[in-house]
This record gives C-alpha cells, structure tokens and sequence, in this order.
C-alpha cells in the first residue's frame, strides 16, 4: 500500500481551488487507546450538501486513525468517494458503474495512490462486507460467534459470499439495555475485528450523545433510514432479532454470488484519488426498503 495522500491532496481545500470546503479533527477513545476522527465536508460548488442527520455528522467523509494526519486523509478519501456516487448514481452511464443493480454506494472506495491497486482492494473489501451483512440477515449465509481481544465485545463472522475476505459484525451491550455494533471487512479475522471495534467504538459515541438506555431523547428522533435501524437495533427488541438470526441456521447448499461490477470510476476526483467499484449482485433489495428493522446500515 503505497499512499501519496501528501502529494495529491496538497491542494484538496477550496481555498487552494480544490473541491473540500473544510476538515475537522477531535480525539477519540476506543477502549482506552487514543485515536483521532477526522470529518470532511465537500463545497456547494461541486456538490449539494448532503441531508440532515440527527445522530452522525453531515459530513461528506470521515475517517479514523492514530495519526492526525492519516485520519484527515481518510476523510478526504471518504469525501471523494461520496463526490463520485452523488454523481453518478443518477447519471446517463450509471449502468457502466453498477448503479442498476445496486443503487447504494455498497462497494465503492477511494485511495490517494499512484495507481488504482488499492482502491480495488478497498473496494472488494466493502462489496463483500456488504454482501456478507445482507445474505446472512436474509438467511442464506451462517455465522459463527467468537470471542475477542477487547472485553465484552463478541464477533459475529461471516464466511464471504465470493471467497474472498471475511466480515465481522462486533457487537456488545454498551450500557444497560443498549446495544451497538461494528461491522467490517478484512482479509483475515483480526483485520476485520479490528475494522469492525473502531466502527462500534463510533456508534456507542453517537448513540451516547442523544439516547439514554430507556430510549432516543426526545428532542430529535432520527428520519434517516440508517440511522433509525442504528437506534431500533440498539434496543432490547432490536438486539432480540439479531440475537434470533445468530441462532437460526440455513439449510441447503452454501450461498455464492458474483461480481457484476469491478471498475474504475473516473471524473473531476481522479486529480485527488482512485475511486473503484465493486458490485456483488445483492441476493435482495430488501435492504433499502423503508423499515428500521432490517440489519443493514
């Protein structure tokens, strides 16, 4: 993994002509080692500003790292991926991208590299996180619970629908009758519980901020369909459902799928990274349907 992030986000802010209005940066604690959280917002000027959220930030890119530095880059990437999906979702040649087959953003990654090497890999990595997370919800696909090195946290680990990588799903009770999760995907166990603990380390932050354990605060409920599923399955009913699917086991062959989609999306972004697409043909579209209770954001 080679990044250039220095090189080719030297100009990234809007104030040297780039298409990043503003970075922010604050401290975060996973389990007592001290990370940094960086968010990125994109200039009206290239995009609209994204909708409202109640529980997460606004911003167009996030990231999450040791190092300052590295957590800003993150979120920059991040911002360049989202640049090229509100982009092209919508746009003549969309089917060249996967669009019409997977609507959402599942799959697509960026990476500040001289070549497109790592964003691919990224890339591969989210579509069969993604993929992983909506087949077992669909009962296609088992897992196995395991242990892990941080106390309290579980790993729920799902086999790769493609054979490539694997997905954790980490989940505890972060204080009484309050659940969260973190998912992610590496090409081992280790890897992907790492990925997945710093992304639950997150979603007890947000979760902390405006809920207590009897319920969200009554100042703000969320409309956004992610982060609705976010709350719903923080609760004592919405931990029973994902607890009922952990315990209920598949029948028949095991499930595979295909990629339908593996490419490079090009445009204004590519002066600052490689953004890829992958697509594993969803089993269903049922994730994007209106209802928080589905294990899917």
């Amino acid at each position: 993994m080679l990044s250039v992030a220095g090189y080719r986000y030297r100009n990234v802010l809007e104030a040297q002509g780039g298409p990043v209005t503003r970075i922010s940066l604050r401290e975060f604690q996973v389990y007592g080692r001290k990370m940094y959280q960086s968010n990125a917002w994109l200039s009206p000027s290239v995009v609209a500003p994204q909708k409202h959220l109640t529980l997460y930030s606004d911003a167009d890119g996030t990231g999450t790292s040791e190092l300052p530095m590295v957590a800003r880059h993150m979120a920059i990437s991040e911002a360049m991926e989202r640049w090229a999906y509100r982009v092209k979702v919508r746009a003549d040649d969309r089917e060249l991208y996967g669009f019409d087959v997977d609507e959402s953003s599942n799959g697509m990654a960026a990476f500040p590299g001289l070549f497109h090497t790592e964003a691919r890999r990224r890339a591969h990595l989210e579509a069969v996180e993604r993929a992983s997370i909506i087949a077992w919800w669909e009962g296609l696909i088992d897992g196995e619970v395991h242990t892990t090195d941080w106390p309290g946290v579980s790993a729920l680990v799902l086999p790769s629908p493609i054979g490539f990588g694997v997905t954790v799903i980490a989940f505890r009770e972060a204080a009484a009758g309050c659940f969260a999760y973190g998912q992610g995907a590496a090409r081992d166990f280790f890897g992907a519980c790492e990925r997945a603990v710093m992304e639950l380390a997150r979603n007890e932050y947000v979760l902390g901020l405006r809920r207590v354990s009897q319920g969200l605060s009554t100042v703000e409920k969320p409309t956004d369909l992610f982060e609705r599923r976010c709350v719903f399955f923080s609760t004592p009913e919405g931990h029973a459902m994902f607890l009922e699917r952990i315990h209920r086991k598949t029948r028949g062959p095991r499930f595979t799928s295909e990629i339908v989609c593996d490419t490079d999306i090009a445009g204004p972004w590519s002066e600052y990274a490689s953004v890829w697409r992958t697509v594993i043909r969803p089993v269903t579209k049922e994730f994007l349907v209106n209802s928080e209770r589905y294990f899917f954001w």
